[in-house]
């Protein structure tokens, strides 16, 4: 059983993300999302998807948000683990100028 929590503080995209692979049919990977807080998960992820993602190189421009959506993102089952606050938007009053 291995689980790996990487907490990317220089991440715009991500609070954390945790490599599970205690259930070996599938392994996920979960994801915190900085912007609103929701909680994902997605499956099946190898060890090598996580580490990639979790350590991206040249390849992705050494940026989580890209491996990720070109690893996981795309080709992966997902399911939400909770919403996180959802932002409202504020309703302006719009004033003419006369």
């Amino acid at each position: 059983m291995t689980v790996t929590r990487l907490d990317p503080t220089h991440s715009r995209m991500f609070s954390w993300l945790e490599f599970d692979d205690s259930d070996a049919e599938n392994p996920v990977l979960r994801a915190r999302y900085r912007t609103n807080g929701a909680e994902w998960e997605y499956w099946p992820v190898t060890e090598d998807e996580a580490k990639r993602v979790m350590n991206p190189g040249k390849e992705y421009e050494f940026s989580i948000g890209r491996a990720f959506g070109d690893l996981i993102k795309s080709r992966k089952n997902a399911r939400p683990l909770s919403k996180g606050a959802v932002k409202s938007p504020e309703k302006t009053e719009r004033r003419w100028l006369a």
